[in-house]
């Protein structure tokens, strides 16, 4: 029984038939289909494989994406940790501007800062000087900034460490106002900038193009406003009586930025107390400006 159900079998297979396809109405043929039941399993088969391929393959790649919870926590994890790349990076920019702001506050209200942790060899070691305030003469012009509290700590430049500050701030610099110099860059008194007298309200101008970083009130100085420039450079004009920017905008050479004044408790009368900064290194202006 099982020898004749194998010799069908084979028969079958080995068979040749012909699919005729017919009107209903006149039975006219339409179409003929030649097959076999070897080239139906076989295109079966085939049929099989390729929808089971296309299947796997999706599986992996698309439909992994909503089906997936393994490559659904791959990604997360991914981004997660470019989070908190990110962060890292924001948490050091922050942190820096931090010290940055600091250091600019200290040296707006007039105190203390750190010095460099490795100076160079031209550069003897800081030396801080507390002198008490100059008497003012009957009959001559105020002398300001005398009577601050504490004093910031800076270091001399040397004549070869001074030619390489000038040549980082290259570049024609105007000046602030015009007036006559009553107070000269002085740091061994604690006096970080000039003093210059004019006509009170006196316009004042940006030395250069740059970005106004602070523009408000102190207690000892008054009204004063903060420009940093290229290279670092950054100067203060303090004492104003009128302030015309805020922080963040952005200044061209010459404009005009406030007003000469007499504001805040150490100031003795209307005048301008300018200074030049440089990497936490106070500069005389009047080597880079002509007043």
């Amino acid at each position: 029984m099982s020898l004749r159900v194998y010799n069908r079998l084979i028969a079958c297979f080995e068979g040749k038939y012909q699919l005729i396809l017919r009107n209903v109405e006149n039975f006219a043929e339409r179409t003929s289909v030649p097959f076999s039941y070897a080239a139906l399993l076989l295109m079966s088969s085939l049929w099989f494989c390729t929808n089971f391929g296309m299947a796997l393959c999706l599986a992996k790649t698309v439909l992994a994406r909503w089906m997936n919870p393994i490559f659904i926590e791959i990604e997360n994890q991914k981004k997660i940790t470019a989070l908190a790349s990110t962060i890292d990076t924001l948490e050091a920019q922050i942190a820096s501007q931090e010290v940055f702001i600091d250091t600019l506050q200290k040296v707006i209200q007039g105190k203390s800062t750190a010095a460099p942790a490795s100076p160079p060899e031209e550069i003897p070691p800081p030396a801080v000087v507390s002198k008490p305030p100059k008497e003012v003469p009957t009959g001559t012009l105020p002398e300001v900034e005398a009577t601050q509290k504490s004093i910031v700590p800076t270091r001399p430049l040397a004549k070869k460490n001074m030619k390489k500050r000038k040549q980082t701030t290259t570049g024609l610099f105007f000046s602030p106002m015009n007036g006559m110099i009553t107070e000269p860059f002085n740091p061994k008194n604690g006096h970080y900038g000039v003093d210059i007298v004019a006509t009170e309200k006196q316009p004042i101008k940006a030395i250069s193009a740059g970005v106004v970083v602070f523009s408000d009130w102190s207690v000892d100085t008054g009204w004063v406003i903060v420009i940093q420039h290229h290279t670092n450079l950054v100067s203060i004009c303090k004492h104003c009586a009128v302030l015309f920017k805020k922080v963040g905008n952005l200044v061209k050479a010459g404009d005009v930025v406030a007003l000469m004044g007499n504001s805040g408790e150490i100031s003795t009368g209307p005048h301008l107390h300018f200074e030049l900064w440089q990497e936490g290194m106070a500069l005389n202006p009047e080597d880079f400006i002509n007043f």
